[in-house]
């Protein structure tokens, strides 16, 4: 049966899957992302090495490749990746170049977004605003059933303003993922406490008597509902959908949210808030749809 490569190049894990045209999913693996890359060199050696592994049990048609931070998909380029490093980097030439199949590339979130709304929680909704919280912060926005994403800044919901004052690696203080993420959740603990500690974690120990994961969960969920306050006022969406690492803090995350939105909503209409049923692969499964749809 011939198959699509959904590809998630994070900045710890490259998140792989064989993905059918109706969304099946089979063979996942993770792989470790090369660190240190600036040019992006590496990382384009070992997504030809991962295809050429597939292709050894598997018809591969074409390979969907999501990336974070700012993407060109039709000229196929990482604008800007502050996760990765990356800077106007050719990936989908310089791939293309090292396989025989066609590559196509977009937007992490905007990934994750596609795939919950054909086959995820959003799937019943005309209008959702899926939010991915992990290492990062970003949003894809789901209008009329489909996604919206007409320039590669839509979505960037972590780089808009708080009111604290952190540094950002977009060159500027108090970005949302700053405060509102799982890797900003980590690095504020270990700046208080000198622990590394996972946010999942920090999430479980803000449930006892951590008086530091509690501050900083309670600034996570302010922040974080305070800008879907805004979202609900500009877009009204049905749902927003939690995915990524962060969302399996699960329904305590939630109701936290859902608490502190009752306090900041008044004539603006509540969205539903849900948790991603599709598990830490959703980027893969994204990219593999995306890939159908274009690359077929």
């Amino acid at each position: 049966m011939s198959m699509m490569l959904g590809v998630d190049l994070g900045g710890t894990a490259i998140k792989s899957a064989l993905v059918d045209s109706f969304g099946v999913v089979s063979d996942r693996r993770s792989t470790p992302t090369p660190q240190q890359d600036p040019t992006g060199e590496a990382s384009i050696s070992a997504l030809a090495t991962l295809v050429a592994s597939y292709q050894q049990t598997a018809k591969v048609l074409g390979v969907g490749l999501a990336i974070p931070g700012l993407v060109d998909p039709e000229k196929g380029i990482a604008i800007f990746s502050g996760t990765l490093g990356w800077r106007n980097l050719s990936i989908v030439e310089k791939l293309s170049q090292l396989i025989e199949i066609p590559v196509t590339l977009e937007h992490d979130v905007t990934a994750i977004g596609f795939a919950e709304s054909r086959v995820g929680v959003a799937k019943d909704f005309e209008s959702a605003v899926v939010v991915a919280i992990g290492t990062a912060l970003a949003a894809s926005v789901i209008l009329n059933g489909s996604v919206y994403h007409p320039h590669p800044a839509v979505g960037e919901l972590g780089h808009t303003p708080t009111k604290n004052s952190r540094p950002c690696v977009c060159g500027l203080n108090g970005c949302l993922e700053m405060t509102a993420s799982g890797g900003g959740l980590s690095r504020n603990y270990k700046a208080l406490t000198g622990q590394t500690v996972s946010a999942i974690e920090i999430f479980d120990r803000a449930q006892g008597n951590d008086e530091d994961a509690q501050a900083l969960v309670e600034e996570f969920v302010d922040v974080l509902a305070t800008s879907f306050v805004f979202v609900s006022a500009l877009l009204g969406p049905e749902v927003i959908v939690l995915a990524g690492g962060v969302a399996q803090a699960g329904n305590g995350l939630i109701s936290k949210l859902e608490a502190d939105l009752d306090k900041k909503l008044t004539i603006l209409k509540k969205p539903k808030l849900l948790q991603s049923n599709l598990d830490a692969g959703a980027g893969s499964l994204g990219a593999g749809l995306i890939a159908w749809e274009r690359l077929a």
